[in-house]
């Protein structure tokens, strides 16, 4: 197996998943590795906090802390209890971290490194964002928190798709068919003959098309949940269950 990595930090075979880059002994994977989860699960963590009745203020200083907490190099031990999924850990570790913080002041260990050494994106506008779009949520904050991993996984799928098709010089393809892959995959609703013609295709090619426009997103998919649970078998269970929570 190939060990040398490339520019953004993963590695060229999917085996090395960002579980496993957390659990790395080489210190720079597993850095680069906590910065990455930092980054993708910042908006969701912030919302689990908050749809849990803290104030904002409250909830940046707790979700720093909580992120912080998580530098600790045993702090990803208890992967394996929750079956592998980063998913599970990281909103029950918060909830459990939610607990003691309410029953005790948090205190850092002296040999924790600072949050500082990781960096994520830090949004002015985190509150506004929030209620908009779910300050008047009646769902439950972890079914808040799955539907925000979810759209944010979706989110980087789209990206690297789109990224693939420009890179073929195909992008316009993409962007006419991506509406039709946000709908479900179904050409039931839009408008084949005028999504043809304007590529200038005929039907059949077109449908040939998204076909494997479908067949790409999947695979992505696919590497992307792969990132975020331990064994291959469990990949599947987790696309089931991002369906499921988008289809609430």
């Amino acid at each position: 197996m190939a060990h040398g990595n490339d520019k953004d930090g993963r590695f060229p075979t999917t085996e090395w998943t960002l579980v496993a880059r957390l659990h790395n002994p080489d210190a720079t994977v597993s850095a680069r590795a906590l910065d990455d989860l930092c980054s993708q699960y910042h908006y969701p963590l912030y919302c689990l906090i908050r749809a849990r009745g803290v104030a904002h203020h409250d909830a940046e200083d707790t979700l720093h802390d909580f992120l912080s907490k998580l530098l600790r190099l045993d702090a990803f031990d208890d992967l394996a209890a929750e079956k592998g999924r980063l998913r599970t850990f990281l909103a029950k570790s918060l909830d459990r971290f939610l607990i003691n913080r309410h029953r005790s002041a948090s205190r850092r260990a002296a040999h924790e490194v600072l949050l500082e050494d990781v960096r994520f994106p830090l949004d002015p506008k985190l509150e506004q964002r929030y209620e908009r779009e779910l300050g008047s949520s009646a769902d439950a904050p972890d079914v808040i928190f799955d539907r925000q991993w979810c759209e944010l996984l979706l989110q980087r799928v789209l990206a690297l798709l789109e990224a693939e098709f420009e890179e073929k010089g195909r992008l316009e393809v993409f962007k006419t068919l991506r509406p039709v892959l946000e709908a479900g995959g179904s050409l039931r609703g839009h408008d084949a003959a005028a999504l043809a013609s304007s590529l200038s295709m005929t039907e059949p090619t077109l449908r040939t098309t998204l076909v494997r426009l479908l067949r790409d997103y999947r695979k992505l998919l696919i590497a992307e949940v792969r990132q975020t649970v331990e064994a291959k078998e469990d990949v599947e269970a987790e696309i089931e269950h991002l369906m499921s929570v988008m289809s609430r």
